[in-house]
């Protein structure tokens, strides 16, 4: 939370915050798991240690970022008794059928577009024609060191004749009483049931999850099983040919597995054919048959291909599916790690798997994944295990969980020794421990205490009852189980409640087990998410390594009847493509001189010895500094705190920033509640604007930070005061180390307007000035527990101003919640955004823009084209003249894929991580052929397997006019140049600086709204009072600035 930096002074070995060694970084995010892990990566970090398995998107610019940072682990062995690369000696090379395919298919493709334009331009008054919208690939790139990598693909071969494609619809059939069915056909006046209790109805007979599992597989297994087919066992199934069904499409299931007698009729709808000859035809071809050209390319086909894939995993026992795509052994220990106490979760290692289509062939695209799961087995020992300090927070752990419960057979009558019933299993989910609250009405149940035990929780029995217990009175639940069952329950454990709250149902927890393989529906802990980290983070070796063994066994690659059955053959062996490693740029700054300095860049990284900021930002006059500490803390030294304030600021004068050296005279110690710190903050900041202040230091109490204390200062900086901030832990700033110094220094820089670095050679087609470069992103209130509604989505929108790609100031605006495509607010926004270029370069538009959307995925590419590109092209016709609009290229940048490259030779690696090396560009041999897309390993990951960002061209109206066959070199030149101008670091982050920094202006103002975002548990129950977001606006002092950083 604190600002504790960026990058390296001292060296590539120094951690970006100064804190050096230890575990290593976490990506820079709150390091804060949502249970389920997206494919294993954790949404790992953007900086320059962005590997797998890493902290969370968020928060990123508090926490000291996102670069890489440290050691691994606290220096124990991370690759012991692992090769340097997988397979060495084995490494195929990428299969030249493909790769003369993709070079065909070019040429066609190039020639096809040259004879549609000739066409065109031979007609009288007619303009050539543009593809405007997903621009075919002009070339393959050609730029850099040629190598061969492996990738986490296999080849699947496919000869299935014909797909038939049904949808399904669970629905839950309500039965008549005797009464409904006798009485005659009323006028369809009569009063329908209430819409709340319609509500309850739905959602206590809502089949989801394992229930929706269940009732699938009993309805499928009515059917004449000689046709193949695969499902998702959700809402579709694949067939070989048209199922055997009843004439309405109709099956009904009886739904006994929760002891209760329950009808469920599953609607087959369909079939519809699969276009599975015209997904492979387009694969040899890059041409769509049906004459389509909406984008993905056969979604249906590549589903299905999917789903029979999956259906091996999800048909097994063994494994838990979550989602659409991730599996996780259940039964395997060594990927399986507890989490420790008090709640006793595990991660476990799972297998990511999804068809997508290539040039030439369909693809397996598998990998690691990791995901948090709650504890199963016996009810009683996870009980023991937790222990029963407090009851209520046991209660609280065990609500929710999915269980078998044991009904126990019926104590037989009269000496016949005959039973009754039959012992038997049903599945319900638990409620919570026995409460006195339980229940409602006069005969409510009787429990004592919190917790209480078979002997001291008493129900109402109604009706007849078993031989020695009174009908129509109370019992408890030890007596009904002795009377009825001849069991005597455990009287030192608590009842478990298996029925509802208004209608509890009590058992001894010794009868209950819990089902293994459900998911965490909760954020971990910190702790919980440290365990993770190590667990998860692995070399590309191991990773590699699993997904070719342990994968394919988890996945059925190689024993699934259903891929026989449906002519799919998953390949062997992992597919090898060809990378390029692009020529690293060089890095300047200024010397003591003043004169331009170059400094050496070695492996994505480099350090700021004995040199200055390019640029110092606008002079600091007037600052005041805040020591915070709690009330109910011991005080610290603040003279020490006092001296290294000083130091710091001595520190970066002498890095060329612009500050003056002595604070105002105001009070700088501060004591604050930890219940509301922003009440104390707010007032010593109202003492602040009697002087004006352009700067404020805080240093915060702790090894950790408070993140209230933080949140307060960003609130109170950015909206209330329009004071500039930073903040940095006191553990580390009594330190005085000149490396942590230096990578606060370059946020201090940047928020007053300064350049701290740059390439020593501009960036082509930037240099010339005439070029704006844009990047923004939408985020969504995805980890707000209990799933309340009326929050905002947020957006980000930063713009350089210069040649200098080193100021980015932002724009930001909330709009309708979980709506990814933005709204009319951005045509507004982007027209102020050329406004603030244009006064920024003597009153001149740019000639080119150049945006990054980042975070949309395959399927919203055209609502990018048909919702937003719109909207932008409306705010340039605003501000030029009638006939001279910017040329505009639309690239969309994503981080969460699942596509992973390895290393296949050790001279092709980073050192620390062998990873494969920073700068490493691959377009071929995983993608297709006509769309402009690429995949980048710009930065160097530190642990784990490095994740490349993967662009995708919309829309291109700058490279290919500008630079033609050079087209694709240029952009992924400009592209992997960009990612070493992120201010704040001293190395190349791993996603280019415009959508990297909107990103952390979606994250910021996350903090302005951090009491919406950030609710815990008992807080968060839905109700009719929806919080409403309110309306953040930045401080007229800090617009147009890089308040964000």
């Amino acid at each position: 939370m604190a600002d504790r930096g960026r990058g390296n002074f001292r060296g590539r070995g120094d951690r970006g915050g100064g804190r050096g060694g230890g575990r290593g970084g976490r990506g820079g995010g709150s390091a804060t798991f949502s249970g389920i892990g997206q494919g294993g990566d954790y949404r790992g970090g953007r900086g320059g240690g962005g590997g797998d398995n890493r902290g969370g998107r968020g928060r990123g610019d508090f926490r000291g970022g996102r670069g890489g940072r440290g050691g691994f682990a606290g220096g124990r062995d991370q690759f012991k008794d692992e090769g340097q690369v997988f397979r060495p000696n084995a490494t195929p090379s990428p299969d030249p059928k493909i790769t003369q395919l993709e070079d065909k298919i070019l040429r066609d493709l190039d020639m096809a577009n040259k004879m549609a334009a000739l066409q065109v331009s031979s007609r009288k008054g007619s303009k050539p024609s543009t593809q405007e919208h997903l621009p075919c690939r002009p070339a393959f790139g050609t730029r850099g060191i040629e190598v061969t990598l492996w990738t986490n693909y296999f080849k699947l071969d496919i000869k299935a004749p014909s797909l038939y494609k049904y949808s399904l619809d669970v629905n839950w059939k309500k039965k008549k009483s005797e009464e409904e069915e006798k009485e005659p056909k009323k006028d369809k006046k009569q009063p329908k049931q209430g819409k709340q209790e319609a509500g309850k109805e739905k959602k206590q007979y809502e089949a989801k999850g394992m229930k929706l599992h269940s009732i699938v597989k009993y309805a499928l297994a009515q059917l004449d099983q000689s046709v193949p087919y695969a499902t998702e066992f959700k809402s579709q199934v694949i067939s070989l040919a048209p199922l055997s069904l009843p004439e309405n499409g109709i099956v009904s299931v009886k739904y006994e597995d929760e002891g209760r007698d329950d009808t469920y009729e599953v609607t087959f709808s369909g079939p519809t054919d699969v276009n599975l000859d015209g997904l492979l035809s387009y694969t040899q071809t890059m041409h769509d048959p049906t004459g389509n050209v909406a984008f993905p390319k056969f979604v249906d086909a590549i589903d299905a291909i999917s789903i029979i894939t999956g259906h091996w995993a999800r048909e097994n026992s063994n494994i838990s599916s979550l989602g659409k795509s991730r599996y996780f052994p259940l039964d395997r220990a060594t990927e399986i790690k507890s989490l420790g106490y008090p709640d006793n979760n595990s991660v476990i290692r799972g297998y990511f798997q999804s068809a997508r289509p290539a040039t030439g062939r369909i693809l397996l695209n598998a990998n690691v994944a990791h995901g948090v799961f709650r504890p199963g087995g016996r009810a009683a020992d996870l009980m023991k295990n937790y222990g029963f300090t407090n009851l209520r927070s046991l209660d609280k752990h065990l609500k929710g969980l999915r269980c078998r419960c044991r009904i126990l057979s019926e104590k037989t009558k009269g000496g016949s020794g005959k039973q009754t019933s039959k012992e038997r299993i049903i599945i319900k989910k638990i409620q919570g421990l026995a409460m006195p609250e339980d229940g409602s009405g006069e005969n409510r149940p009787k429990v004592r205490r919190p917790g209480a035990g078979p002997l001291e929780t008493s129900f109402f029995l109604s009706g007849s009852a078993p031989t020695g217990l009174k009908p129509d009175a109370y019992c408890t639940v030890a007596d009904y189980y002795q009377k009825k069952y001849d069991y005597r329950p455990n009287s030192d454990l608590p009842v478990l409640n298996v029925g509802s709250k208004a209608k509890p149902v009590y058992m001894p927890a010794e009868l209950i087990e819990v089902i293994q393989g459900q998911p965490l529906g909760r954020k971990t802990t910190p702790d919980e998410t440290a365990q993770m980290i190590l667990f998860a983070c692995r070399s590309p070796f191991a990773n590699a390594t699993s997904i070719s063994n342990l994968g394919r066994e988890c996945l059925g690659l190689d024993r699934s009847q259903k891929l026989i059955q449906f002519g799919v053959t998953p390949g062997k062996e992992l597919l090898t493509v060809t990378g390029r490693e692009l020529p690293t740029p060089s890095i300047a700054y200024l010397d003591n001189r003043n004169m331009k300095r170059t400094v050496n860049v070695v492996e994505g990284s480099w350090n700021m010895r004995e040199v200055k900021v390019v640029k110092p930002g606008q002079k600091i006059e007037k600052w005041a500094w805040l020591h915070v500490d709690f009330t109910d803390s011991r005080p610290w030294d603040h003279d020490d705190v006092l001296e290294s304030m000083r130091q710091w600021v001595r520190f970066m004068i002498s890095m060329g920033i612009a500050i003056e050296p002595k604070p105002l005279e105001v009070g700088s110690r501060l004591a604050v509640e930890r219940s509301a710190p922003i009440n104390a903050i707010r007032e010593r900041f109202r003492i602040f604007q009697n002087h004006k202040p352009q700067f404020v230091f805080v240093a915060l109490p702790g090894k950790k930070t408070d993140t209230q204390i933080y949140n307060a200062v960003k609130y109170l900086g950015d909206i209330e005061f329009g004071y500039h901030t930073v903040c940095v832990l006191r553990a580390n700033l009594v330190k005085k180390q000149p490396q942590y110094f230096a990578n606060v220094a370059l946020k201090v820089n940047l928020k007053m307007g300064g350049v701290n670095h740059k390439l020593s050679n501009d960036v082509a087609i930037i240099k010339e000035g005439k070029t704006m470069v844009v990047g923004y992103d939408v985020t969504h209130p995805t980890n707000l527990a209990g799933g309340a509604g009326g929050l905002p989505s947020l957006v980000g929108m930063v713009s350089s101003i210069d040649q200098d790609l080193s100021q980015w100031p932002a724009a930001a605006w909330a709009q309708a919640g979980k709506v990814e495509m933005l709204d009319k607010t951005l045509q507004a926004t982007f027209a102020d955004r050329l406004k603030l270029w244009r006064r920024r370069n003597k009153s001149q538009l740019p000639q080119n823009i150049i945006i990054f959307r980042d975070g949309v995925s395959e399927g919203q590419f055209q609502q990018v084209l048909d919702k937003e590109l719109p909207f932008i092209r409306q705010a340039c016709a605003e501000l030029y003249p009638a006939k001279q609009h910017p040329k505009i290229s639309l690239l969309v940048s994503v981080k969460r894929h699942q596509t992973r490259f390895y290393p296949s030779d050790p001279q092709h690696m980073t050192t620390k991580s062998r990873n494969i090396k920073n700068g490493t560009v691959v377009d071929r041999g995983v993608t297709q052929a006509n769309i402009w897309d690429f995949f980048l390993t710009a930065h160097q990951a530190l642990q784990g397997t490095a994740r490349p960002a993967h662009y995708t061209v919309l829309l291109d109206e700058v490279f290919r006019p500008t630079l033609g066959a050079q087209a694709a070199n240029g952009l992924e030149s400009l592209t992997h140049e960009m990612c070493y101008l992120f201010g704040r670091a001293t190395k190349a982050v791993s996603i280019c600086p415009p959508a990297y920094y909107a990103d952390i202006v979606c994250t910021r103002q996350r903090v302005y709204m951090a009491d919406l975002f950030e609710r815990s548990d008992s807080q968060s129950v839905a109700s009719s009072n929806q919080p409403q977001a309110p309306t953040i606006q930045i401080h007229a002092n800090l617009k147009d600035t890089m308040y964000y950083i």
